[in-house]
């Protein structure tokens, strides 16, 4: 996944300038169609900065580059971080508590960071009778922390690599922030060149089950 991720990151530094090369100009000076406002809203949504390239502002489009590329470089490292810090954290807990880490998921390890042993977990749990709570009582879901020091310092390793994946998914939000920026500025650059000019703008993030989806809707007058 990492090595993906860095090859990603030297396309989308290398893509800019081959686009600058090989597309034609527009002027600061030309009427724009609708058409062709809306080709650059396009390249600003796909790479930030690509519009501004474009209409040659071309140090607000480098300006959004560099942060495009801050935004990759940031998650990359992050990603590889957390990942790395989600491995050592399940062999801690392999060599300490005797889990098996294949196909556990977050809640698992926060179970097992919060209780000294499986059976210290299913006792509370047939008290407050939280019956679909209760783990099996075999080898895929066992553990038993050999000291309570031992349970205290993978709770820790737990919370920094969620904390490290968690940090990753707040830079893939940079990335969409990146967008909308790129492309509210390339509104701003060209609402007095519009053949039809542009009446309303209006961005809207809409949560939805653990995501975010982006609305941009645009109206001409």
């Amino acid at each position: 996944m990492p090595k993906r991720i860095v090859s990603l990151i030297l396309i989308l530094l290398l893509f800019p300038m081959l686009v600058l090369e090989a597309q034609e100009s527009t002027t600061q000076d030309s009427l724009l169609s609708v058409q062709a406002a809306r080709g650059l809203l396009l390249r600003s949504m796909v790479l930030p900065g690509w519009g501004e390239h474009h209409l040659n502002y071309h140090q607000r489009g480098y300006t959004l580059n560099s942060s495009e590329l801050l935004f990759w470089v940031s998650y990359a490292a992050l990603l590889y971080f957390g990942n790395s810090a989600e491995q050592d954290m399940q062999a801690y807990a392999a060599t300490h508590a005797g889990i098996d880490p294949k196909g556990k998921d977050i809640y698992y390890y926060t179970d097992v960071g919060n209780y000294n042993t499986i059976y210290e977990y299913n006792d509370q749990k047939l008290r407050y009778r939280q019956y679909a709570s209760l783990y099996p009582d075999n080898e895929v879901y066992f553990w038993a922390w050999d000291s309570d020091a031992s349970r205290k310092k993978f709770d820790g390793l737990r919370y920094d690599s969620q904390q490290l994946l968690h940090l990753a998914s707040f830079a893939l939000g940079g990335l969409i922030v990146n967008r909308i920026v790129s492309m509210i500025d390339v509104i701003a650059l060209t609402k007095d060149r519009l053949e039809i000019p542009v009446s309303d703008v209006q961005t809207l993030l809409i949560p939805q089950r653990n995501a975010l989806t982006l609305s941009l809707s645009i109206g001409f007058k």
